[in-house]
């Protein structure tokens, strides 16, 4: 594990790298509406950069293993595999640096159940990569992250002035559509895990942190992704109903 904790620091590096030198040149060159911008809306934007660079790695990761599993499959218990947690170091990395952000510039904290989402997944993350144990659930959690590219270049869109573009409105489509495909409609899956505990191998030899992992983390973050889809699908009923108006 002191591998992994080595990469989960590197990555904080990384990330606050990005937030600190990458972010804003890049806004800049996106727009020059981001110069005439308050310095906490600035902060807020650079902090999406960050947030899309995690989003892309952590997310593909999860489509990676989706696709090619090589025994990242849903009755392995107990597998190893090394894509699964180097992408929870990425998004443990990310949490962290998040959270770091959060206590020094708070104008970044636009929900705060967003403050509670990140400390729910720390745990559940740091278990899903200290210990090879159920992979292929842990891997739905990097999957959840290939929604959130489309998230950040909308709200950026937004930010910058460029609500009417192409770019604006293609990424609401695919965030509401990925959110659903990554977020929403795997939950059912998890429900998988019937059989192993019904035979009782779930809990053969099983620390305790990793079953409250599985019944208590791993809930509390469908309940996040239900109520923030619910939102999406309001805001998207609105704009519809608004459009026709």
């Amino acid at each position: 594990m002191i591998d992994y904790n080595m990469k989960i620091f590197a990555g904080v590096f990384f990330h606050l790298a990005v937030f600190k030198w990458l972010s804003s040149p890049l806004l800049k060159k996106v727009s020059p509406v981001f110069a005439t911008l308050p310095p906490n809306e600035q902060v807020a934007l650079r902090k999406r950069v960050m947030s899309f660079f995690n989003a892309v790695a952590t997310g593909g990761c999860g489509l990676y293993v989706l696709l090619w599993p090589d025994g990242v499959l849903p009755n392995q218990i107990w597998f190893d595999s090394a894509i699964v947690r180097h992408a929870g170091c990425i998004t443990l990395s990310y949490l962290v640096a998040g959270l770091l952000l959060m206590a020094v510039y708070p104008s970044v904290i636009k929900d705060k159940l967003m403050v509670v989402h990140h400390f729910n997944a720390i745990p559940a993350i740091y278990i899903c990569t200290a210990y090879p144990f159920v992979p292929y659930y842990a891997n739905l959690w990097a999957l959840m992250e290939l929604s959130s590219p489309f998230l950040h270049i909308r709200m950026i869109s937004i930010s910058l002035g460029q609500k009417r573009s192409l770019l604006y409105k293609l990424s609401s489509a695919l965030l509401l559509v990925t959110f659903f495909a990554c977020r929403v409609a795997p939950i059912p899956l998890w429900f998988q895990l019937a059989e192993p505990m019904a035979n009782r191998e779930l809990y053969n030899d099983t620390p305790i942190i990793l079953l409250t992992s599985i019944f208590i983390m791993t809930p509390m973050a469908y309940l996040f992704n239900i109520y923030w889809f619910s939102k999406l699908c309001r805001g998207a009923y609105y704009l519809l109903y608004h459009h026709q108006e």
